[in-house]
């Protein structure tokens, strides 16, 4: 069977999700409005129907485009990685290991574990994939990231390489009416507003051992998206977040900032290393997460 649509086509149709109008569009495209206009045309003749319809000066996806453009993504993304490892293959590198860190994971440690890495393994290259961050044992089961770096309970399906066992502590401005206390209750917490990453809950993380555990909800929840952002609300007396010493400790020592014990037993969860059941033991990912789980420093 041929393939109907080309790349030009697919990037049209990213660039049409991605602008305000048709102009714009054109514009990103180095194409002229009726260059443009053509080009959508042929793709609609190609494949045989309607691929946007307007609404209020402004061309919408139909649900054969939207299709398109889910699949003009994937295709695009994976042929800009296939081009970055085909460079990197040119300079000597031979294999390209990606990885993934989940949305209340931080960066503070890995400049020293890439260090370390690329002094045992030169030829091994490793890529941060940033945008799965809220999901990455879907990528890491699509083949997205090869490696996952993750907190909480993980689902089954996976090689797990236990790293070390965190506290989850509340994080509250310094001058806060809290600071200072030995450790706070499931209710003083839920009494104020609660800032946080996204509202899906996390297995074995806040929710389900405290919030969900004392059947409590706070009184307000913001959602901020990121850690940096989470942090920032929280300083600036928006709310009360919770978070994993490991992740908090670079915020902390730029000051401003104060934990303390949730719970008198606190709450506590493990990092782990994730990768595909059928990984093999020597390839360039399990080369990789031996290295972390060796070095990254939550593991000294």
């Amino acid at each position: 069977m041929s393939v109907r649509v080309s790349t030009r086509h697919m990037q049209m149709m990213v660039a049409l999700s991605e602008a305000g109008s048709l102009v714009e569009a054109a514009q990103l495209l180095g194409l002229t409005q009726s260059a443009l206009s053509h080009r959508i045309k042929e793709a609609e003749r190609l494949l045989n129907t309607e691929l946007f319809y307007r609404q209020h000066k402004k061309l919408v996806p139909t649900s054969a485009g939207k299709r398109l453009l889910h699949s003009s993504r994937l295709v695009l993304a994976e042929l800009e990685r296939a081009e970055a490892d085909i460079n990197k293959l040119s300079v000597g590198i031979e294999h390209v290991v990606r990885l993934g860190n989940e949305a209340y994971g931080g960066y503070h440690w890995l400049p020293a574990c890439l260090a370390a890495f690329a002094r045992e393994q030169p030829t091994i290259s490793v890529e941060i994939i940033p945008d799965v961050s809220l999901d990455p044992y879907a990528a890491l089961r699509t083949g997205r990231i090869d490696l996952a770096l993750t907190s909480g309970q993980p689902p089954e399906g996976f090689q797990c390489r236990r790293l070390f066992r965190d506290e989850m502590r509340l994080v509250l401005p310094a001058e806060h009416e809290l600071a200072g206390e030995d450790w706070v209750s499931a209710g003083q917490v839920a009494a104020h507003t609660y800032v946080t990453y996204h509202t899906q809950p996390g297995k074995g993380r806040e929710y389900e051992q405290l919030f969900s555990h004392y059947r409590l909800l706070p009184a307000r929840v913001i959602r901020a998206g990121v850690t940096e952002a989470v942090i920032a609300l929280v300083k600036e007396g928006f709310g009360l977040t919770i978070m994993p010493e490991w992740v908090l400790a670079p915020y902390l020592a730029q000051g401003g900032l104060s934990t303390v014990r949730v719970t008198e037993e606190g709450l506590h969860l493990d990092w782990q290393l994730l990768l595909r059941r059928d990984e093999a033991p020597d390839s360039p990912t399990a080369r990789f997460a031996d290295c972390l789980a060796r070095v990254a420093p939550g593991t000294r």
